[in-house]
């Protein structure tokens, strides 16, 4: 008797530790039951089929190798929190686990991603994981500034927030050419700060603010002049004298404006524009550092 026992048991152990079969699936994801149905025949036991649905996607990351594979992730999570709104954890992980990265950081499943995200912060709208992974994917995949930059300030109002995230949500209204909403929370928190160090970096933060949409500016004017005449102006005196520029700019940073060996404006006052440097902007100085240093128009010296 104990050995049949036993034989069962070891059979059961191998059953359970064999790789989990491939679910069926059609060309948009994975069969699954509807969830009315689910709803109506196991209403009395819809944590218990949130839980198997939550294996389900645990089960799809061990045996996924494609994107499509972990794009099936995220089909998972959304019924198991649809069958238990509050199965916090499933959000995060399906959020974190559902993009797939093809190569040379070229991100898909991204919006399934933030669709988690979203969904979870309408059950827990004060949830700073949420928050924080939902800024991340909407600056990182989705190159949506404005809205990394509001989630960030969202979530910079509660206690014990790192002190960058006010700082990187200015640079990303910058980037996204939202200077008055910049601007605007750069003045409330250098007027709310409690130290003359945070003070001063934010009165330096709305300079920079202000540089930036200056250089914004002469960037449209660089564009203008290059398609209206297929060539690329020398210098921003040449903007101003071509009508493209109404006059010298002033730098609030008390630089000088010059037009770099790529056709960006730039200022002496400072190498790096209030931009987010990926890998490639990353690239780009250096390779113009490496040629020497950005060259200033009639000026020998690197700003």
């Amino acid at each position: 008797m104990r050995i049949v026992v036993l034989c069962l048991a070891v059979g059961s152990i191998a059953l359970m530790a064999d790789k989990p079969t491939k679910p069926l699936r059609t060309s948009d994801g994975p069969v699954l039951p509807r969830r009315e149905l689910l709803e109506v025949l196991g209403a009395a036991q819809r944590s218990l089929l949130a839980d198997f649905y939550w294996i389900q996607a645990i089960q799809q990351v061990g045996r996924a190798n494609t994107d499509t594979e972990y794009r099936d992730v995220f089909f998972y999570s959304d019924l198991a929190t649809d069958l238990d709104s509050k199965f916090r954890y499933v959000y995060e992980w399906g959020a974190i686990t559902t993009p797939f990265n093809l190569g040379r950081e070229q991100w898909v499943n991204t919006d399934l991603s933030s669709r988690l995200l979203t969904k979870g912060l309408a059950q827990f709208p004060d949830d700073r994981r949420f928050l924080f992974q939902l800024a991340y994917n909407k600056m990182t995949y989705d190159r949506d500034y404005k809205a990394a930059a509001d989630l960030l300030m969202k979530l910079s109002q509660y206690p014990d927030t790192p002190k960058y995230l006010p700082q990187l949500a200015t640079r990303l209204y910058a980037q996204a050419g939202s200077f008055d909403s910049g601007l605007h929370m750069a003045e409330m928190l250098r007027d709310s700060a409690e130290d003359d160090e945070s003070r001063a970096f934010y009165e330096h933060r709305i300079k920079e603010l202000l540089r930036e949409r200056v250089l914004t500016q002469i960037d449209d004017a660089i564009e203008a002049f290059q398609r209206d005449r297929s060539e690329r102006p020398q210098s921003v005196a040449a903007l101003v004298g071509a009508g493209y520029l109404l006059a010298m700019p002033d730098d609030p940073l008390e630089g000088q404006f010059f037009i770099d060996r790529r056709g960006r404006a730039r200022s002496t006052s400072g190498l790096y524009r209030l931009e987010m440097y990926d890998d490639a902007r990353k690239k780009e100085l250096r390779e113009d550092l490496a040629a020497g240093g950005i060259q200033v128009e009639g000026l020998e010296e690197s700003p």
